[in-house]
C-alpha cells in the first residue's frame, strides 16, 4: 500500500485550530507574561531602590538598563539555540535561569550586585520571547498567521498589569525586594508546567528529521483523522551553516536592518515610558495612586489594541496598519507631555492611547519577524530583531531619561523629544514593504477557510 506524504505546514494550515494548538498558545502567553512582569516591575521598584541605595537618577538609569542588557544578551546567544535544541526546552531552561537570579536580586544590597543580578536574570529572560513566538507561529494556521503571534505578545502587558497589581499588595508587605521574590517564584513554577505540558513544534521536528512515530503522535493531536500510513515532512526551506548569516543572504539584508530599526524605535519609546513616565507623574503630581492608575490604563490600552491590530493585520496587511500606528505613537507621546499638568483624565487618555499603539505595534512587529524567516532560522531572526533592535532601544531609553533628568530637563520636554524619532518608523515601513521576504500578511496571502486534512495529502516531499 502506498504511503501518504503530508507536509506539516499544510497540515496545520488546513486543520481546525484545536485544543492542542490552544494549549500551546496559552503556555506561550504565560511565558511572555513573565517578560512583561519584569519589564514593568523595575519601573515600579525604581523609587524604592533609589531610596534604599541613595542613588542619583543617572545611576538608577544604569540599574534599570542592566536588565535590558541581559535580555539583549539572552536573545543574541540563547535564542538561536532554539533552532537547535527546540523551542520547548529552551523556554524551560530560560525560566530556570531567570527565576533563580530574580530571587537572588531580592537580597542585593549594593549597586554592583544589583546590576550583575539584573543582567544575569535578563539573560534567561531574553531567550523566552523568541522561542515562544517561534513556537506559537509554527502552530498557527495561515489564516491566523499574524493574529496568533500578535496575541501571544499581547501577554506582555498582561504581565505588566500583574506587576502593577502585585505591587499594591507586595510593596506594603516587603518593599521592593518582595517584587523580585515573586518574579523568581513564578517562572520556577512555570518551568515545571512547561516541562510537563508544553508540546514541541511539529514544524521544527519535521525540519530536524525527527522519527515518524513521534511526528505521527503529535500530528494526530492536531488532525485526529490523519491517515494511518502517513509520512510527515516539512517543506520549509532548510538552510545550512550558521543561522545568523541567513538573515543577511538571499536578499534579506536590507529587510533585516529595517526590521531591527523598527524594533529599536518601538521598544525604545515603550521602555522609555515604562521606565520614566511613572516617575515623571510622581514628580509632577506627587500621587502614587495616579502612578498606579496610569500604568494600569497603559496596559489595558496595549492589550485591547494588541488584539485589534493583530486582526487588522490579518485582514488588510502589515503595511496598511503599522505606518499609521507609528504616527499615533509619536502624537500620543507629545500629548502625554502636554497633559502632565492638565486634568488627570486627559493624561490618562493620552497614556492609554500611547500604550495601545506602542504595545500593539510591538506585538505586530514580533509577528512580522516570526513570519518573515524560514523555520530553520526563525528563532534566530526573531531573537536578533528583539535583541539588537528592540533591546538596543530599550537599553538607550533608560540611560537617556536618566541623563536628561540629571540635566534638569522638564518631564514635558522629555516627552516631546522622545516622541519625535518614532515618526521615522513610518518611512522605514514603506521601504520594508518593497523587500520580498518581508511582504508578509498582505491580503492576498491570507488563507481561506480550513479544508479537510485530505486536501494536503499526496505527492512526494
Amino acid at each position: 500500500m502506498a504511503r501518504t506524504h503530508i507536509d506539516t505546514r499544510a497540515l496545520i494550515d488546513e486543520s481546525p485550530y484545536g485544543s492542542y494548538q490552544i494549549l500551546t498558545f496559552i503556555l506561550c502567553c504565560f511565558a511572555i507574561a513573565i517578560d512583561g512582569y519584569d519589564v514593568q516591575i523595575i519601573g515600579v521598584a525604581a523609587a524604592g531602590i533609589r531610596e534604599t541605595l541613595k542613588l542619583e537618577p543617572a545611576t538608577l538609569g544604569v540599574v534599570i538598563t542592566a536588565g535590558q542588557v541581559g535580555v539583549a544578551l539572552g536573545a543574541l546567544f540563547l535564542a538561536p539555540a532554539s533552532d537547535w535544541i527546540g523551542r520547548k526546552w529552551l523556554m524551560v531552561l530560560c525560566c530556570v535561569v531567570f527565576g533563580l537570579f530574580s530571587l537572588w536580586t531580592a537580597f542585593a544590597t549594593t549597586v554592583p550586585a544589583l546590576v550583575t543580578l539584573r543582567v544575569l536574570a535578563g539573560i534567561g529572560l531574553g531567550g523566552i520571547g523568541p522561542a515562544a513566538l517561534a513556537l506559537g507561529s509554527e502552530h498557527a494556521p495561515k489564516r491566523f498567521k499574524a493574529s496568533i503571534p500578535t496575541w501571544i505578545w499581547t501577554a506582555l502587558p498582561v504581565g505588566g498589569m500583574g506587576a502593577g497589581f502585585s505591587a499594591v499588595y507586595l510593596l506594603p508587605l516587603g518593599g521592593w525586594p518582595a517584587l523580585f521574590i515573586a518574579a523568581g517564584v513564578v517562572p520556577l513554577v512555570l518551568m515545571v508546567v512547561l516541562a510537563l505540558f508544553l508540546p514541541e513544534s511539529i514544524v521544527f521536528l519535521g525540519a530536524r528529521g525527527t522519527d515518524q512515530e513521534r511526528l505521527n503522535k503529535i500530528a494526530r493531536k492536531i488532525a485526529p483523522n490523519l491517515p494511518p500510513n502517513a509520512i510527515l515532512y516539512t517543506s520549509e526551506e532548510k538552510l545550512p551553516g550558521v543561522p545568523l548569516k541567513h538573515l543577511f543572504t538571499e536578499g534579506r539584508a536590507l529587510g533585516t536592518i529595517l526590521l531591527w530599526f523598527l524594533f529599536f524605535l518601538d521598544y525604545g519609546i515603550l521602555v522609555f515610558f515604562l521606565s520614566w513616565v511613572p516617575t515623571m507623574i510622581k514628580m509632577t503630581t506627587g500621587s502614587t495612586t495616579q502612578l498606579g492608575t496610569s500604568l494600569a490604563f497603559w496596559n489595558i490600552g496595549s492589550i485591547v489594541c494588541g488584539i485589534l491590530i493583530g486582526r487588522a493585520v490579518d485582514k488588510v496587511g502589515y503595511y496598511r496598519v503599522l505606518p499609521w500606528t507609528f504616527i499615533v505613537i509619536a502624537l500620543s507621546m507629545w500629548a502625554i507631555g502636554a497633559t502632565l499638568t492638565a486634568p488627570f483624565w486627559l493624561l490618562l487618555c493620552a497614556i492609554t492611547l500611547q500604550g495601545g499603539t506602542a504595545g500593539g505595534s510591538g506585538n505586530a512587529l514580533m509577528a512580522l519577524a516570526a513570519n518573515s524567516y524560514p523555520a530553520a532560522v526563525r528563532s534566530t531572526g526573531v531573537g536578533y530583531a528583539y535583541a539588537i533592535g528592540g533591546r538596543g532601544g530599550a537599553f538607550l531609553a533608560p540611560l537617556a531619561g536618566g541623563f536628561l533628568l540629571q540635566m534638569h530637563w522638564t518631564p514635558s520636554a522629555m516627552c516631546y523629544l522622545a516622541g519625535a524619532p518614532v515618526l521615522l518608523g513610518t518611512v522605514a515601513l514603506l521601504i520594508l514593504k518593497t523587500q520580498p521576504h518581508f511582504r508578509k500578511g498582505a491580503p492576498e496571502e491570507i488563507a481561506p477557510a480550513p479544508h479537510p486534512v485530505a486536501g494536503v495529502v499526496g505527492g512526494t516531499p
